[in-house]
This record gives structure tokens, sequence and C-alpha cells, in this order.
């Protein structure tokens, strides 16, 4: 066991947890991103299914932190249909990612990121109807995304929530709760892959720490720090993720 963690503690791995300390703080703070920035740096340095392993182990952690106060403060009228969906979709999608080329979905992440990222810059909402089957149909689209390439929180899910004539804290909690559940199905799902071999589980016990640290760090800044600014960076950091991983 010590000769196998000493193999897995490299460069790496060290990127991999400022890379995981830097989405956690992006996920802290607004709820969704993190994951669009962890995924896809950690498929290049371990390969995409590796990647969606670890990161799943480390979000569901650094939800915990966000969940709490995310369950009180959801409008479920709104969440539970889109979760529901967004989880039967997930674990349909899952099917095609463990048997995809690698290097395919390192590119279809690429995608997504950029995509998403571009409408979120442009500030385009959500102004049509809003009813369990448009929550339904929103979830399953993004759900499918996630589960067939690895993306959590995909951009229509986003935008959905974030056109929702509610308060910022309860789109932020929709967000966490639907993304919180979600990822306890695709570590399921992962588990029954077989995608949990030793190597990715001892890289986990590493990010785990460094992604909640990051969680508290962004949990304390949305408290403190205007969302305007920080929005800029997270784009930023999102559009480099994104053409990095279609790139490479």
């Amino acid at each position: 066991m010590l000769d196998a963690f000493n193999d897995v503690l490299n460069y790496s791995l060290l990127i991999g947890a400022v890379i995981a300390i830097l989405s956690a703080i992006i996920q802290g703070y607004s709820g969704f991103g993190g994951g669009l920035i962890i995924v896809p740096a950690l498929a290049i340095l371990f390969g995409p299914i590796p990647a969606i392993a670890i990161t799943s182990i480390a979000a569901l952690f650094g939800m915990a932190v966000l969940l709490p106060d995310a369950v009180k403060k959801a409008y479920w009228p709104e969440v539970a249909p889109v979760t529901i969906a967004n989880v039967t979709a997930m674990s349909i999608g899952l099917l095609f990612l463990v048997s995809a080329d690698p290097t395919f979905i390192r590119h279809g992440m690429g995608v997504f990121i950029l995509f998403a990222t571009v409408v979120l810059m442009t500030g385009w909402t959500y102004s049509g109807q809003r009813n369990a089957f448009t929550s339904a149909s929103v979830g399953a689209l993004s759900g499918g995304i996630m589960g067939s390439f690895g993306i959590p929180a995909g951009p229509f899910m986003v935008i959905y929530y974030l056109s929702s004539p509610v308060a910022p804290p309860v789109q932020r909690a929709n967000m966490v709760v639907t993304v919180g559940v979600a990822i306890v199905f695709l570590i399921g799902g992962l588990y029954v892959q077989g995608a949990y071999i030793e190597e990715t589980i001892l890289r986990t016990l590493v990010l785990v720490p460094a992604f909640v640290a990051g969680s508290w760090i962004g949990k304390y800044l949305f408290n403190v720090a205007p969302t305007t600014w920080f929005k800029k960076v997270i784009y930023a950091i999102l559009l480099a993720t994104g053409v990095i991983a279609l790139t490479i």
C-alpha cells in the first residue's frame, strides 16, 4: 500500500491539488463552475475516467460544506423535477462515457465548457415557461451532458436556475442541491463500472482535503467579495480550460 502511495506522489498530483483548491473556491463561491475546471484539467493529467472518478469523490466532500444550508434554501418544486430527470439521464449517459475514446471525451469536455462559458458571458437568460415539464427537460439535457462527458452542472441547468425569479442565494442553493445529488449517483455508476482502482483511490485521498479547503474559502468569499470581479475571473479561467481541453 505504501509503495503504491509513493507511486502516485508526483508533480502531476501536486498540480492536481492546486487545481482542486482553485476549482473548489469557485464552486464554493458561485455554486457552479468548479467541476468545469477540475475535470478537464485532471483528464489531461490522469485521463478522463480517473479524472471524473477523483473529482466526484472530492466534489462530494466539498458539497458537504454547502449542502446543509442549500437544502434549507432550495426551491423544491423546481429542484425536484430537475434533479430526478438529471440523475436518470446521467445514468444512461454514463454507459457512453465508459466506452468512448478518451481523446474524444476530453475534446467533448472542451466544447461544452467553451459553449457554457460563452453563453454565461452573454448574460442570456431563459424567459419561457417554468413548470414541471420544462424543469424535467432541462434536468434531462444537463444530466445527459454530465453522464456522457463528465461535465458537472451542465450549462443548460445553470442558465435555467440563474433565470429563476428568486433571490441569488436560492438560485445558488438550487444548483448546489441538484449537483450534489447528481454526484452521489455518478459515484455509484462509476463504482459499478470499476472506475475506482487503487491508484485512483490514493489520488483521491490527496485531493479531497484540498477540495474541501477550497470550498470553505469559496463559501467565505461569497459573503464578503463582490460578484462582479469574481465572475470575470471565473469566465477567464473557464475559457482557458476549455481551449486547453480541446487542443491537447
